[in-house]
């Protein structure tokens, strides 16, 4: 069995998986870059929690680790962005907690831990094959590992059965402090009786109203000093984070006539491989850009005449069973496809193909090209200013407006962090590196800084006016219900009232207080307003909600069923018994996270993120 220990990949793959859970500092050799920093005026530190540091050496090594399973489970080009801000996550989250088991001096026996690991082993040790007989978890074959002195003596399965134990022993510290957060998570019976009251009873009800939308604008005004009095009273619903407003240029990701002959050149070896007799299926999966398809071996099923782009059904409609077309260019790049069969006569013939597609997208040599324009533009806007440099290149100038970390920005999506904090602390006029998305590359340069707080009323007035103007369209909904709802209450029917003021009149189907509406909407004053009718019949107020102004009949009420909820009750407990503990330890974290003092250095060291 140990011999398995001696596999180097096998040893690298646990040994990743074990850094991902608690351990997360075991070297390997690979030499990518991933700062996006020379040197850092903060020294070695990426960042701290309530002066808990991580340093850069310990913080690349868990990217390197990370970005390397990525890959070992099939990414091609992992999102390093992604990865930074996870890690990052990650290391505060585990921080703040084993802070608070040391607060609360929480420990854990190694019989504990003994009991864990032997008893309930996290799943990547239970997924190991040496420990499964027949693909399922053999917890023999486990136990005779832990049991044999030879795993001892053998430098990989010992430091395997102690990574094992280390990350038994966080869980079960993690366990207790939980345990103890969530002592008082209780749920009662007459709380678990109104959840499914709420999820269970249902109504039906007629309606006559008015959708807000429909009522044209010219029937309201917003003044300026209306939207400044809003802006003075909600002043807090404005707040933004500390932000930036920069400039920016950027250049295209255009493929260039070269990377269409090499594409072109691409999807002809592929073709070349599957006439020598190389799995058309595997060659899909392996190369194939679809998306969709490519999984599959590029397999698209069956399909009809003007289902596909017309050079593409030409080819495939064209073709024998078995027989693979020459490479053929359609807008979504160059194809290869065989067909696999052929069913049905004239107009409702199908066929069943796959195909091979290959994109056409810049090379590398093109997107160096487009790194060294930029490079050089850089040097020229250090030296003679942004825009001037801009001018002279021919380039446009376009603005962020202002952003602040890791808010969204279409051209950054939210990978945005690198980029505010590192202007944040930087000079105005300062140009940033290089950014590249799936589009083209870009350079940004600080135009301005804007301490947290309210965003200026010139910025959301036109956010406002759509609110104010929302508001007084439902308020005149109502003014024109008045007289239906007078109607009503006199006697006539609520689709007679409706007619009276050309207002709309529907039925609903059955709903619950969680439903959602068909044209109303969910959890409204509707909703509301419709369960606090008790008996068939009854008519409610004006309803007014944020898209129109209604009134409602009750036609039907269906009582929750008793026998089921008694039935139910027990698992209904203890199901809202882990949700509340859930949410209780949600709060707690985010309070803690809060409170917590954390130092993020991540922009000195990295910018794509």
């Amino acid at each position: 069995m140990l011999k398995h220990f001696r596999d180097a990949r096998f040893i690298k793959i646990m040994l990743w998986t074990v850094a991902l859970s608690f351990i997360a500092l075991i070297v390997f050799e690979w030499g990518a870059d991933f700062s996006g920093r020379s040197q850092s005026v903060v020294g070695d530190t990426v960042g701290s929690v309530n002066g808990e540091e991580l340093s850069y050496e310990q913080f690349d090594q868990i990217l390197r680790n990370t970005y390397q399973q990525e890959r070992q489970q099939g990414q091609t080009n992992p999102d390093l962005g992604n990865i930074i801000r996870q890690t990052w996550d990650r290391f505060v989250a585990e921080t703040i907690v084993r802070q608070q088991v040391e607060k609360y001096r929480i420990t854990a026996s190694d019989r504990e831990i003994d009991f864990l690991n032997r008893s309930q082993p996290p799943s990547w040790v239970q997924n190991v094959e040496i420990f499964q007989t027949e693909g399922s978890f053999d917890l023999s074959k486990y136990h005779a590992f832990l049991n044999d002195p030879a795993t001892y003596s053998n430098p990989q399965g010992k430091q395997f059965v102690l990574a094992m134990e280390d990350a038994a022993r966080q869980s079960m510290l993690n366990h207790k402090l939980q345990g103890l957060l969530v002592a008082g998570a209780r749920v009662s019976n007459a709380e678990a009786r109104d959840h499914y009251v709420r999820k269970n009873e249902s109504i039906r009800v007629a309606y006559a109203g008015f959708d807000a939308r429909g009522i044209p604008d010219s029937i309201v005004s917003v003044s300026q000093q209306e939207i400044a009095d809003y802006y003075a009273g909600h002043r807090y619903e404005f707040h933004q984070d500390a932000s930036v407003r920069s400039s920016f240029i950027g250049l295209p990701k255009t493929p260039t006539l070269a990377d269409e002959a090499d594409i072109e050149s691409e999807i002809r070896r592929i073709r070349r491989q599957v006439v020598e007799g190389e799995d058309f299926a595997d060659l899909a999966e392996s190369f194939s850009d679809d998306p969709g398809s490519a999984a599959r071996g590029g397999d698209l099923g069956f399909f009809k005449r003007e289902q596909m782009v017309k050079p593409f059904e030409e080819r495939a409609f064209t073709l024998a069973p078995g027989e693979v077309s020459d490479p053929f260019r359609t807008q979504f790049g160059w194809h290869v496809l065989k067909v696999e069969g052929r069913e049905g006569e004239g107009d409702s013939t199908r066929i069943h193909a796959r195909h091979i597609l290959l994109s056409v997208t810049a090379g590398r040599a093109t997107i160096d090209s487009l790194q060294l324009v930029l490079e050089e533009f850089r040097d020229l806007a250090e030296s003679s200013g942004f825009d001037v440099a801009s001018q002279k290149v021919g380039l446009e100038v376009q603005e962020t407006g202002f952003i602040s970390s890791g808010s969204f920005f279409p051209l950054l999506t939210n990978k945005t962090t690198g980029l505010v904090n590192g202007f944040l602390e930087a000079d105005l006029g300062q140009t940033s590196a290089t950014y590249e998305t799936d589009d083209g590359m870009y350079i940004f340069a600080l135009r301005e800084r804007r301490p947290a707080g309210p965003r200026p009323l010139s910025e959301v007035q036109d956010q406002i006016r759509t609110s104010l103007v929302r508001k007084k369209k439902a308020e005149a909904a109502t003014q024109r219900l008045t007289s239906a709802h007078d109607a009503a209450a006199a006697g006539h029917s609520l689709e007679e009232a409706a007619e009276q003021v050309d207002a709309t009149f529907a039925e609903t189907s059955s709903f619950t207080r969680e439903d959602f509406v068909p044209g109303i909407g969910r959890a409204n004053e509707f909703v509301g307003a419709a369960f606090r009718l008790s008996s068939v019949g009854d008519l409610s107020p004006i309803v007014t909600t944020q898209g129109g102004a209604y009134i409602l009949r009750l036609l039907e009420r269906s009582s929750a069923d008793d026998a089921e909820y008694d039935a139910q009750a027990p698992q209904l407990v203890r199901e809202l018994e882990s949700q509340k503990q859930g949410q209780l330890l949600t709060a707690w974290f985010d309070h803690l996270k809060q409170q917590a003092d954390i130092i993020d250095n991540r922009h000195h060291f990295y910018y794509d993120f």
